[in-house]
């Protein structure tokens, strides 16, 4: 996955953590499985305002 396909399916996840994960992250399915994760408690946290 490339920084622009990871940006766009995880539009929460900050660009900083997102640019670290694709460069550092090797298996495919580990990097969408932790991307996906950060993005959904970003938007628990947007939608409760915790």
């Amino acid at each position: 996955m490339t920084l622009r396909e990871a940006r766009k399916r995880y539009p929460l996840v900050p660009h900083e953590i997102l640019k670290w994960a694709v460069e550092n992250i090797a298996d495919p399915k580990d990097l969408e499985r932790g991307l996906f994760r950060l993005d959904q408690a970003k938007r628990i946290q947007v939608k409760y305002g915790v």
